[in-house]
């Protein structure tokens, strides 16, 4: 086992990073599809914690021990472990590489831990990477206002509302509405359909049960 040092300055490589306000720490990403990978293991209810560059391990192939370390290592909130990779589509139809990964996928399993494969559509399809990215934008606005107290009260007696509605009750610009409204979504006394509302535009927005 062994474990990799992104943190290590290196001219070799190029490291993004993102800051989670889940995990409470900076992750380091060694691709932009990690990072923004990032965005979905952040906003994903049922993730507890994640971080890049787990421990790494040997797997056998055409007859050698290799050295693999998974993209990322996500936890969730009932306690299964799962190893992430992140790919490329062109990547993914070369035969070779699903050779190799069948390959890591069973070193994953026999130390009790699965291995998932996840691509670029998967990460880029749909609104739902904009609107975390979007959302994201907050997650360094701490505490709630008074506006915000009596935006959450006014939302559960309307049980759901659009935002330009909340904007009109409180006689606040767009941009205000965004900001007071988009923080609590983050810090999930809000709920949006993230993957189907676009959050730039005139979201439905409801209280957490």
């Amino acid at each position: 086992m062994y474990i990799r040092n992104l943190r290590k300055p290196s001219p070799n490589k190029n490291v993004f990073k993102f800051a989670s306000t889940k995990v409470g720490n900076v992750i380091m990403c060694e691709s932009t599809l990690e990072f923004n990978a990032c965005f979905h293991n952040e906003y994903n209810d049922l993730i507890e914690s994640y971080g890049s560059q787990p421990e790494g391990f040997k797997y056998e192939f055409m007859g050698k021990s290799l050295p693999y370390t998974p993209d990322t290592v996500v936890v969730y909130k009932d306690k299964r472990v799962k190893y992430h990779e992140y790919k490329y589509e062109t990547e993914t139809a070369e035969p070779l590489f699903r050779e190799r990964f069948s390959a890591k996928r069973a070193a994953c399993l026999k130390m009790g831990v699965q291995l998932i494969l996840v691509t670029e559509n998967q990460i880029t399809k749909g609104l739902a990477l904009n609107n975390f990215k979007l959302l994201h934008r907050y997650s360094g606005v701490y505490g709630i206002k008074n506006i915000q107290s009596e935006m959450l009260n006014f939302i559960n007696k309307s049980g759901a509302i659009n935002l330009v509605d909340v904007k009109s009750q409180f006689n606040l610009s767009i941009g205000e509405a965004r900001s007071f409204l988009y923080s609590l979504l983050h810090k999930g006394l809000l709920k949006a359909d993230l993957e189907d509302d676009d959050l730039s535009n005139n979201p439905t927005l409801w209280v957490t049960p």
